[in-house]
């Protein structure tokens, strides 16, 4: 093994007329075992994957344990697959005190020598093995006393008084295979230069400006939360009786209509005077005519304004 506790492995080959023997056999079987036990130790978490879970209320005598699957940091599998009713330990409180005892409710790897197997005779007065059961350990443990974090997965905790359970079940030393379940994040800009802004809500009283923004590519199922915001210039030159003033184009975005394909990022316009020569979007801004010049890239002075977003989905 090396530092990584990476196996040593040897892929079985067979060649024609070869005899099979057990070992040659069962090597293959070790072979693609631990190539899985690895598979899992370093892409997945240990802990439980599905299942297992445990019920029992305040003053039952026993437990109810589900079938499932979970994963020890070894990568191997524990696999339950009926469900079991288990007495909890007989005892009186913990020891030296009069509180109740702690108990964990574990499942550990059961190696070959825990397993009953099918045994099957063979020629020769030979016997052996056949069948061995995917079944882990299940058993009740002290976490004070010979307790292996990563070998021993908890599936529920118990205080125990009187012989009986003090408390319900609890699950709160349970660990998860799966990670949390994380939000699907997309972002994505429309093109300076090609983004088709329009008067909103229209032409003839607008308040502002709008353009719709596709968002297919991200793939969102639902419809995500989504944050835009403009780029490109804000200030242009006005040219007005043969006097030339600076103007801004500027104002409020907000999001409208947003669904998992598209939404619209509208852009409230208001307008003042923001200096002695400078104006905050003068009414030329909310023309048909000034519409290409916040469009477009085309012309000296053109605007281009686009969008920048992102999309939060779950």
């Amino acid at each position: 093994m090396s530092t990584l506790n990476l196996p040593a492995l040897q892929r079985p080959a067979f060649f024609e007329g070869q005899r099979l023997m057990a070992d040659d056999l069962a090597d293959v079987q070790t072979y693609h075992r631990e190539l899985r036990w690895l598979h899992n130790r370093s892409l997945h978490n240990w802990g439980i994957a599905f299942g297992l879970s445990v019920t029992g209320k305040q003053g039952e005598k026993a437990v109810r344990l589900q079938g499932g699957l979970a994963l020890d940091c070894l990568g191997r599998e524990l696999i339950l697959s009926d469900t079991q009713e288990l007495p909890i330990p007989a005892v009186a409180g913990a020891s030296g005190g009069s509180g109740p005892a702690t108990y964990y409710l574990t499942l550990r790897y059961a190696e070959d020598a825990d397993l009953v197997p099918e045994i099957r005779n063979g020629v020769c007065g030979t016997s052996g093995a056949v069948r061995r059961p995917e079944q882990p350990l299940v058993r009740w443990q002290d976490p004070d006393e010979d307790f292996q974090i990563g070998l021993d997965i908890v599936v529920a905790s118990i205080q125990v008084q009187n012989c009986q359970l003090r408390k319900d079940v609890s699950a709160a030393e349970r660990r998860d295979a799966l990670p949390a379940q994380q939000p699907y994040v997309a972002a994505g800009r429309t093109q300076a230069g090609q983004t088709t802004w329009r008067l909103w809500p229209d032409a003839e009283n607008p308040f502002g400006v709008a353009t719709t923004v596709a968002t297919t590519k991200a793939g969102f199922r639902t419809t995500p939360r989504y944050q835009g915001h403009v780029m490109g210039p804000r200030n242009f030159t006005l040219i007005e009786d043969n006097e030339e003033q600076q103007g801004v184009v500027d104002g409020y975005a907000q999001i409208a209509l947003p669904t998992a394909a598209s939404f619209e990022l509208i852009v409230l316009l208001p307008t003042g005077l923001i200096g002695r020569s400078t104006i905050l979007n003068p009414p030329i801004v909310l023309t048909k005519a000034f519409m290409p010049r916040l469009s477009q890239l085309s012309e000296p002075g053109d605007l281009g304004w686009h969008v920048v977003w992102m999309g939060v989905e779950g």
